[in-house]
């Protein structure tokens, strides 16, 4: 057991979240951009509500990771000011800021279906991957500033 206490001393010791976030956006965004492209290379055999319905789950999904990833938005604030507010504007607002990706990407995961079955198997491998890494990245918003405040 002492061993394991070494090595993860080791691992908490090069944690870095600011590093960890700007690659985890970057790899959320890019996954986003594989299910835009699985959606378009199925849009022959989609209809066009539904295509533009899948699109724009997708496109919401990819613009609002983009955004926080170009201008290095890490979260932690959100989550201090999602914490500290008492009205309930504001805290809707920073609550999208926060959870848009786990949400979009969940409804993804449950509203995309496409007809290929690998190009639907790819899309929900890139979704899970979406998914893994947006929940990880919450929850490792939440632990910076609760264990800061503690």
């Amino acid at each position: 057991m002492d061993e394991y206490t070494k090595i993860m001393r080791k691992v908490m010791a090069s944690y870095e979240f600011p590093n960890f976030v700007i690659i985890s956006r970057l790899i959320q965004f890019l996954c986003t951009v594989l299910q835009v492209l699985f959606i378009y290379m199925e849009s022959g055999s989609l209809s066009f509500y539904t295509f533009l319905t899948y699109s724009a789950i997708v496109g919401m999904n990819a613009v609002h990771l983009f955004r926080r990833w170009y201008y290095y938005i890490d979260g932690r604030y959100d989550v201090r000011q999602l914490l500290r507010e008492h009205e309930t504007t504001p805290r809707l607002q920073y609550s999208i800021a926060l959870f848009s990706p786990l949400v979009l990407g969940l409804t993804t995961w449950f509203v995309v279906e496409l007809s290929t079955p690998f190009f639907d198997f790819c899309l929900h491998v890139a979704t899970m991957l979406q998914l893994i890494l947006s929940f990880v990245q919450l929850c490792l918003e939440f632990y910076e500033v609760l264990r800061k405040a503690a």
